[in-house]
This record gives C-alpha cells, structure tokens and sequence, in this order.
C-alpha cells in the first residue's frame, strides 16, 4: 500500500510502501534521503499505552529492482514461488527464496513494467544480484541507472516526493485525493484536507507534453499563458520510449483541463505544452498487471 504522511495542515510529509507481513508485522519503505525524519514521524507518532515497537533496519537490508517484460522468466528461473499474477498480484508482496537466499518479494515498482522489488538481507545483496544477473543472461538483462528511472516514471505519470508531493501541498491540490480515506474516523491533517477539497484552491498539479526541442522540462520553469505566469514546473524529463518531452507542473485552475495549452519557458526559449489526462505510457496498467 502507498501511503503518505500529511501534517496537522493537511499537507504531504511524506510517503511510504507499507507491506503487510503478518497480522502485527509490518514493512515500512521510505525514500533514501527520508529515513531519519520518516523514522521520527513514525516514533513521535506512538501514542501512550500503544503497544507498538518500531526498528530502523535500513542498515540490515538492501534493495534489487527487477523489471521489464522477461522478469517473471529471470526470477521464476531462480524460485520454487509461484509467480503468475494468479497467485502473486500487482501490489502485493511475499516472503520467499530467490537463488536459496531468504527476502521480501514487492511486486510494485517506480517504472511502469512488469517486475519486482527484492528486500534482502545486506550481506546477502551481492550473491543475489550475481544469481540475477547470471539468470538475465538469456533475456538481455541489463543495469539502469536513476536517469533511466526518470524517464520511465515520467512516461507513467508517477508524481515524486520532493518535487510534486511536498510539505506546501495538501492531496488535493497534487490529484492524490483517491489515496485518502476520507470516510475514516479522524486522522492527522483530516480536518485540513476536507477544508481545502470544499474551497477553491489556487494551483493544482497538471502533467504536460512539451513541443520537442533540445532540453526538456527540469523543474522550476514558469509557465505562461499570453505572457502571463499561470503556475510553475516541477519536474520532467525525455521518455525515451514514447520520445515525449514531458513535465509536471503546479498551475492555476482555469489551466488545468486536458488539452489546454500553455508556454513552459525552458531554458530561455517559450515551448507550447499541452495538458495530458493519463500516462503516455500503458495508460490501463496492463503492464504491470501481466
């Protein structure tokens, strides 16, 4: 499950994958760069007689992602597990061997394909990329490194912690509404949340596709309508894929229906954007749910 944590205001603090492992065990994934302070939220958060015990293990385990269409034939090569949709869906995860080496299985990723996250224990990280990387022989299996992942999460339309989902922004104003319960009892920025989806709020994010050229949208450039600043990018990047310039940014209201046309100033030179209304890529995620 993804789940994000908001502040008293309402606003993003946060984002974890939370996997269930048993009735009272729980495995919680944060950013990198977030560990000390989602690992504080978390301890801060305990409540008095909560009978809740919470361990940073970052240093114990490490992380391989396996994606792409030949995953499931470079995994299942290495595990007695079942691997069909079937019998592993898409946002679940298992407790499995891969190559004889215990791990925790996700089947999510950041990058749109078929695939796996593989949780191991750290001192166990190099025998399992070798195993993988021996058994991805026959499939033309290969490294990619984090300008990659930009361009595939970009072609899916996956927003990111820093750059769209940010301590300024609620889940409203960022289209994360569908990740709130909001028939649930109370819950922190709840209160905050539900004022802001019954106001009119004044930026809402939008994803573009931008006029090709020779640099793409980075974050940070303003965006125009008749010479006008309308709202502001977040983030962007070339999908190599579907060789698209694309970009989100934060705009103002008025601007934010599919097919709306802006200017997005990169690099000194106005470019013509158009607002998209889904993923340029596998927009029914049928990919990942092969």
């Amino acid at each position: 499950m993804l789940a994000h944590y908001l502040s008293e205001a309402g606003r993003i603090g946060g984002e974890s994958t939370i996997t269930r492992l048993a009735d009272d065990r729980f495995f919680v994934l944060s950013g990198a760069a977030a560990e000390d302070r989602d690992f504080d939220l978390l301890r801060h958060s305990l409540r008095p007689g909560e009978r809740v015990e919470i361990a940073n293990v970052t240093e114990a385990w490490g992380t391989l992602v396996l994606a792409g269409p030949k995953s499931r034939d470079v995994l299942g090569a290495l595990t007695k597990a079942d691997l069909s949709s079937a019998a592993f869906r898409w946002l679940t995860g298992k407790e499995i061997e891969v190559a004889g080496i215990p791990l925790r299985a996700l089947r999510v990723n950041y990058v749109g394909e078929l695939g796996w996250e593989l949780h191991c224990p750290m001192n166990r990280l190099a025998a399992l990329y070798r195993a993988l990387w021996d058994a991805g022989q026959a499939h033309g299996i290969a490294d990619f490194g984090t300008y990659a992942v930009n361009s595939l999460r970009m072609e899916k339309a996956y927003k990111g912690w820093g750059a769209e989902l940010t301590n300024e922004i609620t889940p409203i104003e960022a289209g994360l509404e569908r990740f709130v319960a909001l028939d649930k009892d109370d819950f922190v920025g709840k209160a905050a949340v539900l004022k802001t989806k019954q106001a009119d709020v004044a930026i809402q994010i939008v994803y573009l596709e931008a006029e090709p050229g020779d640099a793409d949208i980075h974050g940070g450039e303003p965006v125009l309508s008749e010479g006008r600043a309308v709202g502001v990018t977040t983030s962007g990047g070339y999908g190599h894929a579907t060789g698209k310039s694309l970009g989100f940014a934060y705009v103002e209201p008025g601007f934010a229906a599919p097919e709306t046309q802006v200017t997005v100033e990169i690099l000194g030179e106005p470019r013509r954007a158009t607002v998209l209304s889904e993923p340029v890529y596998d927009p029914g995620n049928l990919r990942l749910r092969a």
